[in-house]
């Protein structure tokens, strides 16, 4: 009996030796994936930072160059024309034996008018003036351009109490909203072009619809129209948010973004 006692006491000792070994196993390896899976999301999470980073540089790139394009724009067909005609109607005074009071104050009225437009353009020259003003403001700015020179029309609704976005969003969103704007331009046919800004709970809803010749969702895009609606959602979706495109031939495009606010 004394022996048989001490052999189950053996087995006891091996068994429970062999449970906690092959347990203590169990945790090293488990610590070990949690680590590759820790060092894999790291990596994952650095990915993702360097991809949104560069969407930013590129998004503020983008910016800088449409507003050189505007300002380009502005400065030859209004502020240079209404300077000239300043110009014009000087020469003509300048002629003149007698001071023509109501010629003068058209002159004053020209040149306040450049001055005015210059100063709106400048305006348009601060990148950080993004991040100062409104959403609202820079896309009602935006919109107010595109109105004045007859293409079409515009309208801007906002829905819901609004809410700051963080700044760095704030800047792609409104760079994807550019570009809606000049996918519509480009190649919509449109007459009207409408933005609504809906502020739920956790998400800025965009919607930048126009009604233009549209497109057919289920066939092959251009291939330029591909890739500016691929480079919105990749943009969209770097900003922790998504985009999606609804259209139909004839019944024109409508673009929904949904941005988080942190």
């Amino acid at each position: 009996m004394p022996a048989i006692a001490g052999e189950e006491a053996r087995l006891t000792i091996l068994l429970g030796t062999t449970i906690i070994l092959l347990f203590g196993i169990a945790i090293i390896s488990l610590l070990t994936i949690f680590q590759k899976k820790s060092q894999l999301n790291q990596k994952e999470r650095e990915i993702m930072k360097t991809a949104y980073e560069k969407a930013i540089l590129q998004a503020q790139l983008e910016i800088q160059e449409q507003t050189f394009s505007v300002i380009s724009s502005e400065l030859h067909d209004n502020v240079g024309q209404v300077l000239s005609l300043a110009k014009v109607q000087i020469n003509i005074m300048n002629e003149s034996n007698d001071l023509n009071k109501e010629m003068l104050g058209a002159i004053k009225e020209n040149i306040g008018k450049a001055m005015a437009d210059l100063r709106d353009i400048a305006k348009g020259l601060s990148p950080e003036r993004i991040q100062l003003v409104s959403l609202y403001h820079i896309v009602r700015e935006e919109l107010d351009r595109i109105s004045h020179t007859g293409i079409l029309t515009t309208g801007l609704c906002v829905e819901g109490q609004e809410k700051p976005l963080e700044g760095r969003k704030k800047l792609i969103l409104f760079r994807i909203i550019q570009e809606c704007i000049q996918n519509c331009l480009k190649h919509a046919q449109a007459s009207c072009l409408r933005v609504t800004l809906l502020y739920l709970d956790e998400v800025l809803q965009v919607t930048v619809a126009d009604d233009g010749k549209g497109f057919d969702r289920d066939g092959a895009p251009r291939e330029e129209d591909g890739l500016g609606l691929l480079n919105m959602q990749r943009r969209a979706w770097l900003a922790g948010g998504d985009s999606r495109i609804e259209s139909k031939p004839d019944k024109g495009t409508t673009i929904i973004i949904s941005i988080p606010y942190e």
